[in-house]
């Protein structure tokens, strides 16, 4: 099962990628995206544009992980919050919560006479919009630790150590720990989306990194009929590093879920019986 699992993010990466590259370029034939497809993916390894690339590859994956450990933290925090009020966070439109981060930030920096594009309060706005898009992601990762934290005590083992006199508070800390693999699983499957999200902020504020890539070459897309050149190697590489890091932090996630379950693995309980 393990052999195939690198298959699969191969194969996710380049169905990804190709649906969004040649899903793009409207105003190109299809048959000519199809046929040109093969070129642009294998173009992403010139050394030129992996000159481009890999520096604004490295802002969007801190961007990203900044983002990830946010929800993280968040969702410890929202632990104790009512599901219902966690319902409500997990459905609120991503374009609420934008504008919501972007009023957050201009409320802070435009009394100051801050303004765009990038200056001082840069940081300050990525982190109040980066916090906004958190929002959801923590709040599904704390419905799913408090619904694993609920299995836990309920459980046998739980119930034979209150019986046997172990203090609840050791019971629900326990509880605790088997419940940390389903807070980064969820946020693993969660990278994507949030990763995306990241790249639009990135365009629409002027943040450097792949995200922005994809949107100044996008913009060169849909102002063809303006003579605008079209630069579908810098979109082929700025998509490529950018679905790259989504996967690259989705496996680590769920490499971390697996790593902070306390139950026993198969493999390690066979070769003990074996011993």
């Amino acid at each position: 099962m393990l052999s195939h699992r690198p298959l699969g993010l191969l194969a996710s990466f380049l169905l990804l990628h190709a649906a969004l590259l040649v899903g793009l370029q409207r105003q190109i034939p299809l048959p000519a995206r199809l046929a040109a497809y093969p070129a642009q993916l294998l173009g992403i390894l010139r050394p030129d544009v992996l000159v481009q690339t890999l520096p604004l590859a490295l802002l969007s994956g801190t961007y990203l992980l900044g983002g990830l450990a946010l929800a993280w933290v968040l969702a410890a925090l929202l632990g104790r919050v009512a599901r219902p009020a966690l319902w409500v966070l997990e459905g609120l439109p991503s374009f609420l919560l934008l504008v919501a981060g972007v009023g957050a930030g201009l409320a802070v920096t435009v009394p100051r006479g801050w303004d765009f594009p990038l200056t001082a309060w840069s940081p300050l706005m990525l982190a109040l919009i980066v916090t906004a898009l958190a929002l959801p992601t923590a709040a599904r990762a704390a419905l799913a630790t408090q619904h694993a934290t609920g299995e836990a005590l309920s459980a046998d083992h739980s119930r034979v150590a209150r019986a046997m006199g172990l203090p609840e508070r050791a019971v629900q800390r326990r509880a605790a720990r088997v419940a940390l693999p389903e807070r980064a699983a969820g946020l693993a499957g969660d990278a994507l989306g949030l990763a995306l999200s990241l790249s639009v902020i990135e365009g629409l504020l002027q943040f450097p990194g792949v995200g922005n890539e994809v949107y100044v070459a996008l913009q060169g897309t849909f102002a063809g009929a303006d003579g605008q050149p079209f630069g579908a190697q810098s979109l082929s590489a700025s998509l490529a590093a950018l679905l790259g890091l989504a996967l690259l932090f989705a496996g680590i996630g769920r490499a971390l879920a697996a790593r902070l379950d306390p139950r026993p693995r198969a493999g390690a309980s066979g070769a003990e019986a074996d011993a």
